[in-house]
């Protein structure tokens, strides 16, 4: 056995107690480089969060050093929720429940704008029900989420031909439960999304008025990207990794929309045909086309198109009782900083 003299055997203390604060301060850099984390939300579409999710793109976009935890959501409360008690940090969301937020003075952000909506939300009658038109739905039952995009639409919609809200019957179904209300024929129509807008259309329905046909009257409707603002001052180049992945993904949704079919049928477990719909029914505008007077405009504009759709929206939304009040001075829950580094 060989022994160590005394000069050895402290020499080998020294060293230890150099590996022993090497090891530790290793795995405290270790620890708080995993400290980080973004927790993002998403729904259950072929949309743009879940072709992330399929191919993996975002964690490589986030980094390694990033935990990046997905989270399944079904409405714009529940965002909402989940961001007020620090449990969610960016995801997609409609501009009602954005400004319900903006309302209850939420400390989150409009970052981005996530898709403009289209023939993405349509109104479905029954075929068989009388109902050609808009005028045809007086006295109809007329399903559709309230507090949401397609509700706004659908109660402007029916303005156009001199409808008001009471003159129809109005029935709150979330997405998830409007296909059972159609087969047990509890509704006349509905005004709702993909991919159930497509099942209603397979199932004896057509699609009569689109949201895109409300834009020559001035309303323009549009899904949002919000962020938790201590999120985006804690962690900014996280929430322009995130933006600048969902622009990469748009541009394969634009263009390639076959490549986001094929992803995500196998993924969300859906016909190919249902994934490529909404590949092709997903419209969305470049950064630079963003940044314009038109949209969000330039970091700390008092007025843009963005400003002016959220106010014409909150009045909706007060004159129909959702939400008590306006939010006041919209542009300051507007932040295009980010997109400004996008150009």
């Amino acid at each position: 056995m060989t022994r160590l003299s005394r000069r050895g055997a402290l020499q080998w203390g020294a060293n230890l107690g150099v590996a022993t604060f090497a090891m530790s301060t290793f795995g405290t850099d270790l620890a708080f480089a995993q400290a980080r984390k973004a927790v993002l939300g998403y729904f259950s579409s072929a949309n743009q969060q879940n072709f992330a999710r399929a191919t993996g793109s975002m964690q490589k976009a986030m980094g390694a050093d990033v935990a990046v935890d997905f989270v399944g959501v079904s409405s714009g409360p529940q965002i909402l929720t989940a961001m007020a008690s620090n449990s969610m940090d960016l995801c997609n969301i409609g501009s009602s429940p954005m400004l319900v937020s903006f309302a209850q003075g939420l400390p989150v952000s409009m970052v981005y704008v996530h898709k403009i909506v289209r023939d993405g939300e349509a109104l479905v009658v029954r075929n068989g029900a009388g109902i050609a038109g808009l005028a045809d739905l007086k006295g109809r039952k007329i399903g559709c989420p309230f507090n949401t995009s397609v509700h706004f639409a659908l109660i402007a919609a029916l303005r156009t031909v001199g409808l008001s809200p009471s003159q129809v019957e109005l029935v709150n179904l979330r997405a998830d439960a409007m296909l059972a209300a159609w087969q047990q024929n509890a509704i006349d129509a509905a005004y709702i999304w993909h991919p159930v807008q497509g099942v209603l259309v397979q199932s004896g329905g057509t699609v009569i008025f689109t949201t895109g046909e409300l834009a020559p009257s001035g309303i323009l409707i549009f899904d949002a990207i919000v962020c938790r603002n201590q999120f985006k001052q804690d962690h900014p180049d996280l929430v322009l990794a995130y933006l600048k992945e969902l622009d990469r993904i748009n541009a394969i949704y634009r263009d390639k929309p076959e490549e986001v079919a094929d992803a995500m049928a196998p993924f969300l477990q859906i016909p190919r045909e249902t994934a490529l719909l909404v590949a092709r029914t997903t419209h969305t505008i470049a950064p630079k086309t963003m940044l314009s007077p038109q949209w969000m405009g330039e970091p700390g504009a008092a007025e843009s198109g963005v400003v002016t759709a959220l106010a014409k929206q909150a009045d909706f939304l007060v004159r129909s009782g959702q939400m008590p009040r306006a939010p006041a001075d919209l542009s300051k829950w507007v932040d295009s900083s980010f997109v400004k580094q996008m150009v």
